[in-house]
């Protein structure tokens, strides 16, 4: 049996499910490392140099890589989702034991399960993972009611077990 969901993704669900999918794959945001140890760095060689305050300029850029490389990020993803249309089109997905058929806009795909490497879960959809930096978002809010919701986990959960342990 195969059953649809259509839906129109936002912006702010495109970037959250970007944001998701990394933290998922950082234990720790690399921007926080890279800045934290900047700024441990140069606190050390602050007070252990007699304070020499050139050590205030490694303070100044591991706050910036902090603060500045997420907002740059976000910077990007907006770029990107600006520049294609095909993440604003409507998207119809329908999914049965067989695969996921994908249409947007003018674009259709016709998708086996073995496609996709995982799913990962998030509290507002399901992305359906297929590169390194790459899936397929699927709403919750697009799904009729929480039977559908719970049809579509155990099916992708059922088809992508395999790729788990992989």
């Amino acid at each position: 049996m195969r059953s649809s969901i259509n839906f129109f993704l936002s912006w702010k669900e495109y970037f959250s499910a970007h944001e998701y999918f990394r933290c998922d794959r950082y234990q720790f945001a690399p921007e926080r490392v890279a800045g934290g140890v900047m700024m441990t760095i140069s606190a050390f060689w602050f007070f252990l140099d007699d304070l020499d305050l050139r050590a205030v300029i490694g303070l100044a850029i591991g706050i910036i890589i902090v603060i500045g490389l997420p907002l740059i990020r976000r910077l990007s993803w907006k770029r990107k989702w600006e520049r294609e249309p095909l993440y604003r089109s409507e998207h119809e997905v329908s999914y049965s034991e067989e695969g996921i058929r994908f249409l947007m806009g003018h674009v259709e795909s016709n998708l086996d399960w073995k496609y996709y490497q995982r799913m990962l879960e998030s509290p507002e959809g399901f992305l359906l993972i297929y590169g390194d930096d790459a899936f397929n978002l699927l709403p919750k809010r697009a799904f009729a009611n929480d039977e559908m919701i719970n049809q579509f986990r155990k099916l992708a959960a059922a088809k992508l077990s395999h790729r788990q342990e992989d």
